[in-house]
């Protein structure tokens, strides 16, 4: 728990630090880079559940089916660093299921809220490249609260009992991501995490003291904005490659004595 509470220390320490700063207007209109290279992305797919009545851990297809449920997730990004970095909040709707035991059928709803920092290794390699499709990789730490219900059977008869979180509960959590440049606007994305709950109870089953963990596999749209005040607006006189990649002098435009 300890640990856990230096990383989110940290990740908001990071997060203060790079939001507020100031940086030179480098031939534009506004001073401030809080505001500027923001995205945001909606992304959809499956959370899968790995814990102590985990059946399908190898078999991927049989997980999708028997041991997960639809996610949907919506992350805001700030940009930092000529797009090596990044620190992004994210909302996560979610859960999972399972059939393990006639006697224990559960399903589990999850609610997440995190804070992650990110790379972007293609531009950590060549940031003067400005590829049209890269790699990903991040780490993150939050808060999650769930509700369960467990199907049971006693004599033939279906019996149903319901649990949940009281407070938030701490995750964990680690991944990597694709994405590939549709315009000047829009990206597409790829991501898969693993998550480890600080909780042994998603299941209503504790068994070996162990930790519960869920994936969060997505396909999403990435929404890239040069001014998070005016997000639909294109900079005519400040394009975002130029803040990044200013324009090199030309002989005629050095003056000489």
């Amino acid at each position: 728990m300890k640990t856990g509470k230096n990383l989110i220390a940290g990740l908001l320490f990071l997060l203060s630090n790079s939001l507020f700063s100031v940086e030179p207007s480098r031939g534009c209109t506004h001073k401030y880079s809080f505001w500027f290279d923001w995205s945001a992305n909606i992304s959809a797919g499956f959370t899968s559940y790995y814990g102590d009545l985990s059946q399908y851990d190898i078999g991927y297809f049989n997980k999708l089916m028997y041991e997960s449920k639809p996610a949907v997730a919506f992350k805001l990004t700030k940009q930092l660093m000529k797009n090596r970095f990044g620190v992004s909040g994210q909302l996560l709707f979610g859960g999972f299921k399972s059939n393990y035991k006639p006697e224990h059928v559960f399903e589990t709803n999850i609610f997440e809220y995190n804070i992650q920092a990110n790379v972007n290794i293609m531009n950590l390699i060549n940031p003067y490249d400005n590829p049209d499709f890269g790699i990903t990789a991040f780490v993150g730490a939050g808060q999650f609260l769930f509700g369960n219900s467990v199907y049971s059977y006693n004599d033939g008869l279906e019996l149903k009992s319901t649990g949940g979180s009281r407070v938030p509960e701490f995750v964990y959590f680690f991944g990597a991501g694709f994405y590939q440049r549709i315009s000047d606007s829009f990206d597409f994305t790829i991501d898969l995490s693993i998550r480890q709950a600080q909780n042994d109870n998603l299941d209503s089953y504790i068994a070996h003291g162990d930790f519960d963990y869920y994936s969060f596999i997505s396909v999403g749209v990435t929404f890239k904005m040069d001014n998070l005040r005016t997000p639909f607006n294109r900079f005519k006189e400040c394009p975002a490659y130029e803040r990044v990649h200013p324009p090199l002098k030309r002989d005629e435009d050095i003056l000489t004595f």
